[in-house]
């Protein structure tokens, strides 16, 4: 028990580290090495938790988990700002302008601007590309903290927590050791991510994470539900609705309509134009390639194979496996065929992770942060080295499995 404790303090030294640094996007070497450590205590936790037992083991594990995410909430959001978009759209929003109508640089918005949340929006030129779900919470935020980054980050962060209680409850309603918990309570992903960045993939997690346990309990209205109160949130929990029984589609789907109905409704009645600027963001944002767009410069194509993607593993699934062990390879096909693949996307894998943990993706966690390289140097790209080690463990995997599989292969054959 020990060695957990002390994987923990380690853990959570880095996470105090980070959250010092005043601006990330400035010491990317920094934050490279206080992630690196944070990975390492992670990798250590991971390791040693299987074999260990005790009534305490659980509770430590969380409590670390807690701490570390709450030293982040003092990080400064450098390494991505969409949390001042964040607070922008909620301050649009209170003073009753429709959030999806103009962009922040609009001579209609000028009186909101400021010296503090304007100057660090991204993209002010674009309209909002985020959820009426996602609208709602701001402005439930807003109305508690005005034009507060971290009230942002702390409700997105306190979200992300009943995610982690969900995971907990997967844990127990699959029959999994509760000791896996650690594999998503203290990755570094997600600690960062959404503690320290506040994205909006936190809230994510409880949807996902409860819509998996729904079906697990076979709760298919709940978990129809559920997937859309998520994608309110961020559009792509919708992909997971193939993996319910195709029984229960008639369930799924009505509860998965209406509650988006009902999200939506608004806007469209007021004629809004509700996707913002997200079809220019498909088009126009270039961070860090997914591996088709790598080789095809089409972000459309890439969509369209994602989706082709999700339609194959509906169809060759195997329906003696949970919801959210098929989720793991549904979700990292979706990642490796996005447009682009910005560090948080794979935040909401980590917690099928923890019920099917698979080696090369809980690598590909700690890895995709070498995106950050892009900050490196100038003009703003990510180094073909950064790539290459980003992907390193998921070639790696794909090598080994493909290695084991050529053996059985060929004693299969000698037999026949």
């Amino acid at each position: 028990m020990t060695r957990i404790v002390v994987a923990g303090a380690g853990l959570v030294g880095a996470c105090a580290a980070i959250a010092r640094v005043p601006n990330l996007t400035e010491a990317v070497g920094l934050f490279f090495l206080l992630f690196g450590s944070a990975v390492l205590c992670y990798a250590a936790g991971v390791w040693w938790c299987p074999a260990m037992d005790g009534r305490w083991l659980v509770p430590i594990v969380l409590v670390v988990g807690v701490t570390a995410r709450l030293v982040l909430v003092y990080a400064s959001p450098t390494l991505s700002t969409d949390a001042y978009r964040y607070v922008w759209d909620a301050r649009v929003a209170h003073a009753g302008i429709d959030p999806y109508l103009y962009a922040p640089w609009a001579s209609e918005l000028e009186p909101l601007r400021d010296a503090e949340v304007f100057p660090n929006l991204n993209h002010p030129t674009w309209r909002s590309i985020y959820p009426p779900g996602a609208q709602a919470f701001f402005q439930a935020v807003y109305r508690l903290r005005p034009d507060s980054v971290r009230a942002m980050k702390l409700g997105v962060g306190l979200g992300e927590l009943v995610g982690l209680a969900t995971v907990l409850g997967c844990l127990a309603a699959g029959g999994r050791p509760l000791s896996r918990i650690v594999i998503y309570a203290w990755n570094p992903l997600v600690l960062v991510e959404v503690w320290g960045m506040g994205h909006l993939d936190g809230l994510v997690i409880p949807a996902v994470a409860g819509a998996a346990w729904a079906a697990m309990r076979h709760r298919y209205a709940m978990a129809g539900g559920l997937l859309a109160a998520g994608t309110l949130i961020k559009l792509y929990p919708m992909a997971l609705l193939p993996l319910l029984p195709i029984v229960a589609w008639p369930v799924v789907i009505t509860t998965f309509a209406a509650v988006m109905l009902a999200g939506y409704a608004p806007f469209l009645l007021a004629g809004t134009a509700v996707l913002g600027s997200l079809p220019r963001y498909v088009a126009e944002e270039h961070f860090n390639p997914g591996l088709l767009r790598s080789v095809v410069e089409s972000p459309a194509v890439a969509l369209v194979v994602a989706g082709l993607w999700v339609l194959a593993v509906s169809v060759v699934r195997r329906h003696d496996r949970p919801l959210p062990a098929r989720a793991v390879p549904l979700i990292g096909g979706l990642l490796l065929l996005s447009p682009n693949i910005f560090p948080w996307y794979a935040v909401w894998l980590t917690p099928f992770l923890a019920f099917a943990p698979s080696v090369p993706w809980i690598a590909f966690t700690g890895t995709v942060v070498l995106a950050y390289a892009f900050f490196l140097q100038q003009p703003w790209t990510v180094p073909a080295w950064a790539r290459i080690l980003e992907f390193a463990p998921l070639a790696l995997g794909a090598l080994g499995w493909l290695a084991a599989r050529v053996p059985a292969r060929r004693v299969q054959e000698g037999s026949t």
